[in-house]
Formats: structure tokens, C-alpha cells, sequence
């Protein structure tokens, strides 16, 4: 009985080694093995097959929001939650993102040569007349205090540093004032180092 079942059990093993010959002995696709054969005849009375017809899926033309269609303008800047309620919030013109403050511009200047003398930037030139304030701002490390495992996280992204020199541009609107922000050699600033200046303005202003 024991001998028959290892005749058996040698046997299936035969077997499977046969077929995994078989098996990985041809890769071969089995395309290569294909023969090309005559065209479909269709007998007489009856009509040609048709394929499937192709489903067009068709996707709405999402509506813009009104005023959107005929003066495209850029992303606005969110502003500060209730903005009706606060004296300076940011908000988008032709020219970029600016300040909006309420207050009359020869006000506006002077609050903003206090708020760059107190913010820890260094006042270079200052025009209280036409607010065009010149400052060089350095921008404080913020991973100084982080642990060592923090600092070995190599794969993480500095962050951006907006540090260098800027002149602020005060412009009257109704009995508001608008502050745009400039580099120190007149050209703009861009969107996200002007968020980045003028919200600590907004909060000394605000």
C-alpha cells in the first residue's frame, strides 16, 4: 500500500514537471501562431453586419459666473472674513492685488511709514506726501526652533522667502485708499510676495 502510494505520488510529480516544461518552455505569443483567413461571405438575402455604433459622450458647457463672460480677470485673492466690518482687507485689479484701506491717503501714508518702522524692517526712504515708502525687509526663519527630526526631513520644501527691497504705491480710490507694492526699482511684485508683504501691513492697518 505505502509503495503504491509513493508510485503515485512520484508519478504526479512526472507529471508537473512535464507540464512546466511545457508551459515555460514556449513564450511565444500566441498571435505568432495565427493564419489569415478569406473575407466573410454574406449568402444572398441577407445584409452586411454593422459594428457598434460609437457612443459620443458629451460633457455640458459649465456656465461662468455672470460678468465672468466678456472681462476674464484672474483668481481673487480670499479676503479677510468679514471685510465689510474691517478697515484694510485685499482684494484684485488690473494691476495685481493690492490693499484696500479705509482711510484718506495722506493718513494712509503716514500709517504706513509706523507700520514699517514697528514691523522690523528698515526704512530707507520715507515720503509721507506721496507714501511711496522704500524698505528692505528680511523675512525670519521659522525652522530655528524645529527638533532634529524636523531638520533630517530633507524631502520637505523650504519655504519661500520674500526677503528684499520694496517700495509701497498709495493710490486714491473714492474715500478709500489702495496700496499697491513695488520692488525697490519700481517693477511689480509678484502675487504671492505681495500677499505675503502686505498682510502684515493689513494687520497693523486693519
Amino acid at each position: 500500500m505505502i509503495n503504491s502510494l509513493r508510485l503515485m505520488a512520484m508519478a504526479l510529480t512526472f507529471f508537473a514537471v512535464l507540464s512546466g516544461c511545457s508551459m515555460f518552455g514556449n513564450n511565444e505569443p500566441e498571435y505568432l501562431d495565427s493564419v489569415t483567413v478569406d473575407n466573410l461571405r454574406i449568402p444572398e438575402g441577407l445584409d452586411d453586419p454593422t459594428g457598434a455604433i460609437p457612443v459620443v459622450i458629451s460633457v455640458p458647457q459649465m456656465r461662468m459666473p455672470s460678468g465672468d463672460e466678456l472681462e476674464p480677470k484672474p483668481p481673487r485673492v480670499v479676503s479677510t472674513a468679514g471685510k465689510q466690518d474691517t478697515n484694510a482687507h485685499m482684494a484684485w485689479s488690473a494691476e495685481g492685488v493690492y490693499l484696500l484701506v479705509k482711510d484718506t491717503p495722506d493718513s494712509v501714508a503716514r500709517r504706513l511709514r509706523f507700520a514699517i518702522d514697528h514691523s522690523g524692517m528698515t526704512m530707507l526712504r520715507k515720503d509721507d506726501q506721496s507714501g511711496a515708502h522704500k524698505f528692505h525687509y528680511s523675512q525670519a526663519k521659522t525652522n530655528q526652533q524645529e527638533g532634529f527630526f524636523s531638520r533630517m526631513a530633507f524631502w520637505r520644501d523650504d519655504p519661500a522667502d520674500y526677503s528684499g527691497t520694496f517700495m509701497t504705491n498709495i493710490r486714491g480710490d473714492g474715500q478709500d485708499t489702495r496700496v499697491y507694492l513695488l520692488f525697490g526699482n519700481g517693477k511689480g511684485v509678484d502675487t504671492t510676495g505681495a500677499e505675503h508683504i502686505l498682510g502684515i501691513f493689513m494687520e497693523r492697518l486693519g
